[in-house]
């Protein structure tokens, strides 16, 4: 195998492929990529061996087809580490070169690309297709809700993803906050999604990294699912996961059909204040209260120091402005709400004290909401 590549084309290739090679693999093969040229086209593959697998192209100056696997981190690092310009590659045997001048190179030991962990092939029966910024935008609003613990239930860590007649709908929970979404999928692609799939977040930022290294920014993603597997596809990246097994929770119950109480902020005044409690609330519960009455909003902790804030609202309560209404709250799960809003003003609807509270983006797009438990304060 022999090729010519710019370093600024390669090597945040090589980043991205790499985002799924294990950092310690259990042995040498599973911490490799398998490099394949044809003519111009240079494919790199990779995979962390549990069902997450990455194949990247990028066009090259082929001289001689050809197939290694080398080591992921030593072939990355070796790229990065180059000075700018132009990189001549070649492979002999189980020996790869890179060179970027006379009598300056590096030797890479290879390994025989035969001995290649390969990705699963798939057959999909679902299928929908949605722009790369909107794949951004789905995990930037619903990842975050996610569990980050496996310990009880692994499927809490994934993002389901289900049809709601001809839109897409993305959720995102732990069981102690809940993130929804409703995308309308690209109509160049048959949207047929039959069944639910629980989809790792770690599969949508390894895509989104690939189609960036690859000058996909604004490209097309085509998503098929099997019953076990997903597959994202552009034009030049392909990344193929296992889906997330287990019960998800039933979601559309828990959204409240009415919530009287509504209290309208500006979102950067409200981050800002709560930013400052949160920094003395306690750190295993993160506890606050927020106090409303009249045209304002106090909001206060207490754990190794006491500290409050008071900003201004709009309250309204069926029972008066003046009626004192008292929200506990986890103000690390409200400031990564806030947050997520995006946008200037915010809308807070509860019932009263206990329960839960509906946090709404100001406008009239109902596409995205947040639930947030309440906790009981100790008086």
């Amino acid at each position: 195998m022999i090729f010519n590549a710019e370093k600024s084309a390669l090597s945040p290739v090589l980043s991205a492929a790499k985002l799924v090679v294990p950092a310690r693999p259990a042995i040498p093969i599973a911490g490799c990529f398998l490099l394949r040229l044809k003519g111009n086209d240079l494919e790199i593959a990779a995979n962390d061996v549990t069902g997450l697998g990455i194949s990247l192209s990028i066009q090259v100056e082929g001289e001689k087809d050809g197939c290694i696997a080398v080591s992921a981190m030593d072939f990355a690092d070796t790229v990065a580490n180059a000075p700018d310009g132009k990189l001549a590659i070649s492979s002999e045997k189980l020996n790869l070169k890179v060179s970027w001048g006379e009598e300056r190179y590096a030797d890479l030991n290879g390994r025989n690309p035969d001995d290649f962990i390969k990705t699963p092939e798939i057959e999909t029966d679902c299928h929908l297709a949605l722009k790369v910024p909107a794949l951004s935008f789905l995990l930037s609003k619903v990842a975050f809700a996610a569990s980050k613990s496996i310990e009880n239930r692994p499927s809490l860590t994934g993002i389901l993803l289900e049809a709601d007649e001809s839109k897409l709908v993305a959720v995102g929970t732990d069981s102690h906050r809940l993130s929804r979404l409703y995308l309308q999928p690209e109509t160049e692609e048959a949207f047929s999604l039959d069944r639910s799939a629980i989809v790792p977040p770690r599969a949508v930022q390894v895509l989104l990294a690939a189609a960036n290294a690859v000058g996909e920014a604004e490209a097309t993603v085509s998503m098929g699912f099997s019953e076990t597997y997903l597959k994202f596809k552009t034009s030049n990246a392909s990344v193929v996961a296992k889906l997330l097994e287990g019960p998800y929770p039933a979601w559309r119950p828990v959204i409240p059909a009415v919530l009287p109480i509504s209290i309208k902020l500006n979102t950067a005044i409200m981050l800002d204040a709560l930013n400052r409690v949160n920094a003395a609330t306690d750190k295993s519960t993160h506890s606050a209260r927020l106090t409303l009455q009249g045209s304002e909003m106090k909001i206060s902790a207490t754990a190794s120091r006491h500290v409050r804030e008071r900003i201004a609202c709009i309250y309204e309560n069926p029972q008066g402005v003046d009626s004192e209404l008292h929200l506990g709250v986890n103000s690390n799960y409200l400031i990564e709400i806030l947050k997520a809003c995006g946008t200037e003003e915010i809308e807070i609807l509860v019932n009263g004290e206990h329960s839960l509270c509906e946090v709404l983006p100001s406008g009239e797009n109902s596409d995205l909401l947040f639930l947030l438990m309440l906790i009981r304060l100790a008086e």
